[in-house]
């Protein structure tokens, strides 16, 4: 199955949805509702669903609870992923107690950061670590998915790191580009620019 990123976001977002309407106890939705959550077509829609080869779409729509359960599946969005965050400022201690994570299928199973004592002064039901064994933790821990929120000096070595314990997939809030191999998962998500991209069309 091979997939655009554009669908893949889509998908994802539709899926989101469907988990709010499944726990508002909504049992059918249309196309043309996540058509207006993803800023697309009802046809889009229903075209991204029907590549996935899922079905179901009747006069009243989708069946809410079967289509998330499907997606899920098809996409392994219901599994819980292995998390850690890399880098403790405001940013990365918001993500780290972020409680709302495990319920939307990320297990935060660790956090590092270069300062020991940032480390000691920090309150967090979640073991931190110093980065030097960020790895070692990873290989132990089978973290599959990390989170680096570090100075931009310091992004492509935590990525060298998080790579070589293995993890498959990274989010780098650091505002620099990173390399990664190509079987690397890879999503950048700099603040700043997409504040400066909003303000400049204005």
């Amino acid at each position: 199955m091979s997939l655009s990123n554009n669908t893949i976001e889509r998908i994802c977002r539709i899926y989101g949805y469907l988990e709010y309407l499944e726990k508002n106890n909504i049992e059918y939705a249309s196309s043309k509702e996540f058509a207006g959550i993803v800023g697309t077509t009802d046809y889009s829609v229903r075209k991204d669903i029907s590549s996935l080869g899922l079905t179901g779409f009747s006069r009243r729509g989708y069946a809410v609870k079967l289509l998330k359960d499907q997606l899920g599946e098809k996409l392994k969005l219901s599994r819980t992923i292995k998390t850690c965050i890399v880098g403790l400022g405001k940013l990365g201690t918001a993500i780290l107690d972020y409680e709302s994570f495990r319920d939307d299928g990320f297990n935060m199973v660790a956090g590092f950061d270069s300062s020991i004592n940032k480390i000691e002064r920090i309150h967090t039901p979640i073991e931190v670590f110093p980065v030097g064994q960020l790895e070692d933790i990873v290989k132990q821990r089978s973290i599959e998915l990390g989170i680096i929120a570090v100075p931009p000096v310091a992004a492509q070595d935590i990525a060298d790191k998080l790579i070589k314990g293995g993890v498959k997939g990274i989010l780098n809030f650091s505002p620099v580009r990173i390399a990664v191999p190509e079987e690397i998962v890879l999503h950048n998500m700099d603040f700043t620019a997409a504040l400066r991209f909003v303000a400049a069309r204005f």
